[in-house]
């Protein structure tokens, strides 16, 4: 395999009088060892990304007033953090090895 990045894409979308807000978990990866696995959770308001949480940083980041004020708030919350840098392992660890094993090793 190259050492290009793949990815896992998961949506969630609400819709209400043409507001749109959306969630997009993200799992971005280079292979199944999980020093090479960043899980992205981004929130977006009319097409708008307003926060995200990287597992890199392992914080979350605000692009608008609006997003500064709630990854401060998460931020500060250590059942919050611990539960989104989980998700890394729990969530991205276990997908990849499924696509690894049933989907990326026999194209």
């Amino acid at each position: 395999m190259d050492s290009s990045s793949l990815g896992l894409l998961f949506l969630t979308l609400c819709s209400a009088d043409a507001f749109k807000h959306y969630e997009v978990d993200r799992c971005v990866f280079n292979s199944t060892d999980l020093k090479d696995i960043e899980y992205i959770y981004s929130k977006y308001h009319k097409k708008k990304e307003y926060m995200r949480f990287s597992s890199s940083l392992g914080k979350y980041v605000g692009y608008t007033e609006f997003g500064v004020m709630n990854a401060e708030r998460f931020n500060n919350n250590p059942s919050e953090l611990s539960a989104r840098k989980a998700l890394k392992e729990t969530y991205c660890k276990h997908n990849i090895d499924i696509w690894y094993n049933n989907m990326l090793s026999k194209s």
